[in-house]
């Protein structure tokens, strides 16, 4: 709650007062999610990313209904809308099919959106975006469009291509000012022969640093942050900083980013 609301004080500071905030509020029941997303609603924050619970992962897996009868209770008790957050590599291997995410959209109107990480991705993504262009009362039932977004930038182009609005992922914290001329080009309805070029070298490149930086996980993103911008290098315990040597080999794999980088920010 603390950091919150202090992210809210610097942003409304900043002038940025428009400038949601997404929380992560997933507990490992449905109690403590619900309380998390009170929480975070209290301190603050406009909506809520909710990954499984990864405790009970093998018990969730032998019945989908546990899954949306899961997200139909958190939806309904939340204070602010919720996204639905598909990362089986940190929900203890859970992955969601389409058929499931169609399900608990249609049944819970406070679930404003989806992030998938997760193999399978783009196929997920046109299901999803096929059962909303065919079911209206799915965006009737929203104040705002039902939200696809993707993990990665690695497959941010696609992505796009295919009905989806966008991206959380990790690189940008490397990368601001490459990812978001990606952003603005994956945006331009019509591009120059020279803009289509500079787009597909900007993807490729933040897509090669996405490959390094998924296994890497969070301790391989606080050694670049710590090298790159000065911050902690500790990521949170359990969890170790990476040896020096460790992170000295995922710089090296980064270099090609990094110096794309620095090229937009030159001036």
């Amino acid at each position: 709650m603390a950091l919150i609301q202090f992210i809210r004080a610097t942003l409304d500071e900043a002038g940025l007062t428009s400038t949601p905030i997404v929380a992560g509020v997933g507990g490992l029941s449905t109690r403590e999610t619900i309380d998390l997303a009170k929480a975070a609603a209290k301190a603050g924050a406009d909506a809520g990313m909710v990954i499984l619970p990864a405790y009970y992962a093998a018990s969730l897996n032998t019945d989908s209904q546990q899954v949306v009868q899961y997200y139909i209770e958190i939806c309904e008790a939340s204070p602010i809308p919720l996204l639905l957050y598909n990362f089986p590599a940190n929900a203890g291997g859970q992955d969601m099919p389409s058929a499931v995410i169609s399900e608990i959209i249609n049944k819970a109107p406070n679930l404003c959106g989806v992030k998938l990480t997760c193999g399978g991705s783009i196929a997920k993504l046109v299901r999803l975006t096929a059962e909303i262009q065919g079911n209206p009362k799915i965006n009737g039932a929203r104040i705002f469009p039902f939200l696809l977004l993707d993990g990665l930038i690695a497959d941010l182009t696609p992505w796009m291509q295919c009905g989806g609005h966008g991206t959380v992922s990790g690189i940008p914290n490397f990368a601001p000012a490459a990812s978001m001329r990606l952003w603005e080009l994956l945006n331009t309805k019509s591009l120059t022969a020279e803009e289509t070029t500079e787009c597909t070298r900007l993807q490729a490149i933040l897509s090669n640093a996405d490959v390094a930086a998924v296994p890497g996980g969070i301790r391989a993103m606080k050694f670049a942050l710590n090298k790159l911008h000065g911050y902690g290098v500790a990521p949170r315990k359990p969890l170790l900083p990476l040896k020096e040597s460790e992170g000295e080999a995922f710089m090296d794999i980064l270099r090609e980013m990094i110096d794309l980088e620095a090229e937009y920010t030159k001036n």
